[in-house]
C-alpha cells in the first residue's frame, strides 16, 4: 500500500478502486447517483460493450476453478457416489448461461453432502479451505449472471459492477479483513465436525436433566480426590515444574476416570458446542436465523446449572466425610490452621485473583473443548479406528477384541483429548506464569468447592470469621458463573464468526436471550414439561 500504482487504463478494476476508497464510499452508489452513472454510461461509449464478453470470461474461470477444487480427492471421498460427469460441481463448466441458476442450487445441495460426510471422514484445512471457496465462487457467480442475460439500464450495470469490484478491492487492501477471513476460515475448521462424544452435556427432558445432576454428583465425589491430592503434591514442595507437572497428572487421570465411569465435570465445555451453535443457523438466513439459538442456550444453560449443583452438593458431602475419616483416623484435621485460613482468604471475590483467575479457567476450558474435538478429527480423518480394527495382532488377540477396541477408541477419543489437555492447561498455566513472574492461578468451580470445604471443615467456620465465609461462598458462585459464562461466549462467538454473522445481527442475540430469561427464567434452571405423544388419525 506504500508504492505508488502503475497506471492501468484499460483494467476496470483500476476504474472501480479510484472510485471506491472505502466502504463507506458504496454509500453514494444509491439512487441519488442515478445521473452521474448514466454519465458514465455515455462517457464510455462503445467502451462498456466489451464488458459481456468479459463476464462470460468471469464466469468460464470461476466454473473452472469450482470444477477443479470440488473434483479433488479430499472431497469427491466425501460425496456420495457419483460420477465425475454427473457432479453439479463439474457441470457446470459445460452449461449454458440458462442452466447456471439451477446447477448452482444443486451444488449447494451436494455441499451439503459434503457437509454430512464430515461426520465420519474428518475435517482438514485443506477440505474447509475448498468449501469455503467454492461458496465463494458460487456467490459471484449468482452476481455474474445477470450481466450476461437480457440487456438492462446501463447505469444500473456500472453501480452492480463497480460495487462487486469495489467491496473486492476494498477487501483486498485491509488487513483486518485479511486477519478476519482467516479466522473465520479456522472458526470455520472448529465447527464443521460436532462430534459424537459429548451430546451428554446439553440435555432436553427432564430425565436427562436428572441424569446429568446424578452424573456431576459422581464427577463431585471424585473431584474431592483431585482436591486431595493437590493438596499433596504441594506439601511435596517439588521444583516449580514437577510440581506443575504432578498437579496436571492428578487433573488429567481425575477427568479420564470421570469420562471412563460416566461422571460429569460442571462448565466442561463439549467440543460439540459449538458445532451446535453452528448448525442451528447453518441453513437460515435473515435476521430471524439467530431465534433458534435462544433455546439451545437456554438448554445448555440449565444443563450446566445441574452439573454445577450436582458437583458441589457431592464435594461438600464427600470433603466432610473425607475430613471426618481423616480426623478420625490421624486424630489432626487433613489441613493445619494456617493453610484452611489462606485457602478461605483465596476465594475472597474482592481482595484476591480470584475473579480473573476463574475467567481464565473459563478459557482454558474452551480451549479444552477445542483439543478435544481436534484429537477426535485426528483420529477419524487419519482412520485410526479402521486401521486398528483390521491390524494383524488381531489374528492372534481376536478380530472382535480388535474392533471393540477400534469402536472404544472412537466414541471415548474426544472426551480423552479434552481432559488431557484440560488437565495438562489446568496444572501448568500456573508454572509457566510464575517462570515469567505472573501471579496467575485457576479457579474452577467444583475444585475450589472441595478445597474450600476441607479448609472449613478442618478449621471451622467460626475461626475464620463468618463474613469470611460468606465472601468465600460468594466467590464460589462467581467462579462458577464466569467458568460456564466466558466458555460459552467464546463457544458462541466461534459458531458466529464461521457462519458470517454480521456483528450488528450478533448484537441481538443477548437482548433475545434475557427477553426469553424473564418470560420464561425456570427454563434456564429446570426443563420444562416433557410433552405428551401427540395423536394421531389413523388411516384409512
Amino acid at each position: 500500500r506504500l508504492l505508488p500504482e502503475p497506471p492501468a487504463t484499460h483494467e476496470l478494476w483500476r476504474l472501480a478502486g479510484h472510485i471506491v476508497r472505502s466502504v463507506d464510499d458504496l454509500d453514494w452508489l444509491g439512487p441519488a447517483a442515478d445521473p452521474l452513472l448514466r454519465r458514465l454510461a455515455v462517457a464510455g461509449g462503445d467502451a462498456w460493450k466489451p464488458l459481456r464478453s468479459s463476464m462470460l470470461d468471469a464466469i468460464g474461470l470461476l466454473t473452472t476453478r469450482i470444477a477443479a477444487l470440488g473434483m479433488s480427492e479430499a472431497l469427491r471421498s466425501r460425496t456420495p457416489n457419483e460420477t465425475v460427469r454427473s457432479s453439479p460441481l463439474f457441470r457446470l463448466t459445460r452449461a449454458g448461461v440458462p442452466e447456471m441458476a439451477e446447477l448452482i442450487a444443486a451444488s449447494r445441495d451436494h455441499l451439503d453432502h459434503v457437509h454430512t460426510a464430515l461426520e465420519d471422514r474428518g475435517v482438514s484445512i485443506d477440505v474447509v479451505y475448498s468449501i469455503d471457496a467454492i461458496e465463494r465462487s458460487l456467490a459471484r457467480l449468482e452476481i455474474l449472471l445477470p450481466f450476461v442475460g437480457p440487456p438492462r439500464e446501463p447505469g444500473n450495470e456500472i453501480r452492480a459492477v463497480i460495487a462487486a469490484v469495489g467491496r473486492g478491492l476494498v477487501g483486498g487492501r485491509s488487513f483486518t479483513q485479511l486477519l478476519g477471513d482467516n479466522l473465520r476460515l479456522l472458526a470455520r475448521k472448529v465447527i464443521e465436525r460436532a462430534g459424537r462424544t459429548g451430546e451428554h452435556y446439553v440435555t432436553a427432558s427432564r430425565r436427562e436433566y436428572w441424569g446429568m445432576l446424578g452424573s456431576a454428583a459422581g464427577g463431585g465425589v471424585l473431584t474431592c480426590g483431585t482436591a486431595v491430592a493437590k493438596f499433596l503434591v504441594k506439601w511435596g514442595h517439588f521444583a516449580p515444574f514437577l510440581d506443575g507437572l504432578l498437579s496436571s497428572l492428578d487433573y488429567a487421570a481425575s477427568f479420564v476416570v470421570m469420562q471412563l465411569v460416566g461422571a460429569t465435570l460442571a462448565t466442561k465445555q463439549p467440543s460439540m458446542t459449538a458445532a451446535a451453535l453452528a448448525g442451528t443457523i447453518r441453513d437460515r438466513a435473515g435476521p430471524g436465523r439467530l431465534d433458534e439459538l435462544v433455546p439451545l442456550i437456554s438448554r445448555i444453560a440449565r444443563s450446566q446449572f445441574a452439573a454445577a449443583v450436582g458437583n458441589v452438593s457431592a464435594v461438600i458431602v464427600t470433603a466432610l466425610i473425607f475430613d471426618a475419616i481423616w480426623q478420625h483416623t490421624t486424630g489432626a484435621p487433613f489441613l493445619d490452621p494456617d493453610t484452611s485460613r489462606s485457602v478461605v482468604a483465596s476465594f475472597d471475590p474482592l481482595h484476591s485473583g480470584t475473579l480473573p483467575f476463574a475467567a481464565l479457567t473459563g478459557v482454558l476450558l474452551w480451549v479444552s473443548s477445542l483439543a478435544a474435538g481436534w484429537f477426535e478429527n485426528w483420529i477419524v480423518y487419519r482412520r485410526l479406528p479402521d486401521a486398528i480394527e483390521h491390524h494383524r495382532i488381531g489374528r492372534r488377540v481376536g478380530r472382535a477384541r480388535m474392533a471393540r477396541l477400534a469402536r472404544f477408541l472412537e466414541r471415548e477419543a474426544a472426551g480423552f483429548g479434552g481432559s488431557v489437555a484440560l488437565g495438562f492447561l489446568l496444572g501448568m498455566i500456573p508454572v509457566f506464569a510464575k517462570f515469567f513472574g505472573l501471579p496467575i492461578d485457576v479457579r474452577h468451580i467444583t475444585l475450589s468447592t472441595g478445597s474450600l470445604t476441607l479448609a472449613l471443615s478442618s478449621v471451622g467456620a467460626a475461626a475464620v470469621g463468618w463474613a469470611a465465609v460468606a465472601s468465600a461462598a460468594v466467590g464460589i458462585a462467581l467462579i462458577g458463573l464466569l467458568n460456564f459464562g466466558v466458555s460459552f461466549a467464546l463457544a458462541l462467538v466461534v459458531a458466529l464468526r464461521a457462519r458470517d454473522v454480521p456483528r450488528g445481527e450478533s448484537k441481538t442475540l443477548p437482548g433475545a436471550v434475557l427477553r426469553r430469561f424473564v418470560r420464561r427464567p425456570a427454563e434456564f434452571f429446570y426443563p420444562p414439561r416433557d410433552p405428551g405423544p401427540v395423536a394421531t388419525t389413523p388411516s384409512h
